[in-house]
């Protein structure tokens, strides 16, 4: 059976919910998880870019939809990729509530925008 990591954001990229497949391939618990910033898994090299383009979608929440094999910060310190889904999530109104990101356990996408090349 293939493991899906579930996360949702706010508008300001505090984790709301977080899924046993995340505590699964991730490391962080629930209780921990839920509450942090999204910076618990986003590689340091890598955040700078991620709040650029965060708030970008956060301001202009049309559906921002990416496919890719992104890198995560796990909570054993190591980075690895895993094939995932971005989405900026909005009211009828076009306001805002927020981000989804979807990743998979096994797989790849083939795009690798991100590549650390630290990936395991």
């Amino acid at each position: 059976m293939t493991t899906h990591a579930v996360i949702i954001v706010d508008t300001d990229g505090f984790i709301t919910s977080w899924n046993d497949g995340a505590v699964q391939l991730f490391g962080h618990q629930a209780s921990s998880a839920i509450g942090a910033r999204v910076d618990i898994i986003i590689p340091e090299n890598l955040r700078d870019a991620h709040w650029v383009g965060f708030h970008r979608a956060m301001a202009n929440p049309e559906i921002k939809d990416m496919a890719a094999d992104l890198p995560v910060l796990c909570s054993d310190g190591r980075i690895r990729e895993f094939a995932g889904r971005l989405l900026a999530l909005s009211d009828g109104m076009q306001t805002a509530i927020g981000a989804i990101a979807i990743y998979r356990a096994d797989g790849s996408t083939g795009v690798r925008p991100f590549s650390t090349g630290d990936s395991t």
